[in-house]
């Protein structure tokens, strides 16, 4: 077997993969003594980022490319499929994750790490209103759902080392709307981290949109935890108790006082406030329904549709 494996996810990298891979040979020759392999995984590029791996030339690097864009996560997990390595380190292709801290991460796994973190050592180079949700919902998630994650932030997490036993253990899990960390943190296993310095862009811009943020973190939340079924039924609790002591205040004033209230604006707002939670109610349970309908289809992750290699596996 492959001493280490490298997963490269990109996404019109064309311009960059060519650096990335260079710079990511030169940090493997010399951490596995030549003993390695460089997986991309293009995840149907509009640009030629598949023509790029392949003109790069190197026996150790092979290009699998998708049949359409499924996101980095899928294509990280298409990776794994594809990796034959005891270790397995997942790098995005835009040169930003520095491999140079993959020697203490591999140290960190010869000490008996199954799931190495590289860790940014800040964030100021995001605007503050992406870098602090992102900070309180791994708060949020991690004190309200289980409480575990070893002293690791995950907001700062960017790239990682998995072990062959951890490999094996994320293409056992089918599941199709996940999260790749989620999984990673559910699955538990011994885990630890490193810290490094995020570097520039090579070249463009980043994919990752406010949108496919909040998608992956509802994802997320959807897929391991029914925390949302549970606040909603919390608060439907609450509103109903509410509605309780207002109709017994109601009653009270007109059997004491002969006294009711006037007019219709206190009664339109709370019809309004109420159906409004009621229809958020029902579209949380819609999500968790529509999640397990297409989990039920047991449709494959994704599909290949070409690849550099002669490898005929398929997933």
């Amino acid at each position: 077997m492959t001493k280490i494996s490298a997963v490269i996810p990109a996404y019109n990298e064309s311009r960059a993969i060519g650096t990335t891979l260079k710079e990511l040979e030169e940090v493997l020759t010399s951490c596995s003594g030549g003993d390695y392999e460089i997986v991309v995984v293009d995840d149907h590029s509009s640009d030629d980022t598949f023509g790029a791996v392949k003109r790069f030339g190197s026996a150790r690097v092979r290009c699998v490319r998708l049949n359409r864009r499924w996101g980095s996560h899928v294509a990280l997990r298409a990776g794994l499929r594809e990796a034959r390595a005891d270790a397995v380190l997942c790098v995005s292709a835009d040169g930003q994750d520095d491999p140079r801290a993959f020697g203490d991460m591999l140290a960190k796994a010869r000490d008996g790490a199954d799931i190495v973190w590289a860790l940014r050592l800040d964030r100021d180079d995001e605007p503050w209103f992406i870098r602090k949700p992102s900070q309180l919902f791994y708060r949020a998630l991690f004190g309200l759902l289980n409480g575990r994650r070893g002293g690791i932030d995950m907001s700062r997490a960017t790239f990682f080392l998995l072990r062959r036993k951890v490999v094996d253990a994320v293409n056992e899990c089918p599941e199709r709307n996940t999260s790749l960390f989620g999984l990673l943190a559910w699955l538990g296993f011994r885990q630890d981290y490193v810290e490094y310095h995020r570097r520039p862009r090579i070249s463009g811009a980043s994919k990752w949109t406010m949108g496919s943020r909040v998608r992956l973190a509802k994802d997320w939340v959807i897929a391991f935890s029914g925390l949302p079924l549970k606040a909603a039924s919390a608060i439907g609790a609450v509103i109903s108790l509410a509605g309780v002591c207002y109709a017994a205040v109601i009653i009270f004033n007109k059997l004491c006082f002969n006294n009711t209230p006037e007019g219709w604006a206190s009664i339109i707002v709370v019809i309004l406030v109420s159906s409004g939670i009621q229809l958020i109610i029902l579209g949380v349970i819609g999500d968790y329904l529509w999640h397990n309908l297409d989990e039920s289809r047991r449709r494959p992750l994704y599909f290949i549709e070409s690849r550099t290699d002669a490898d005929p596996r398929q997933t």
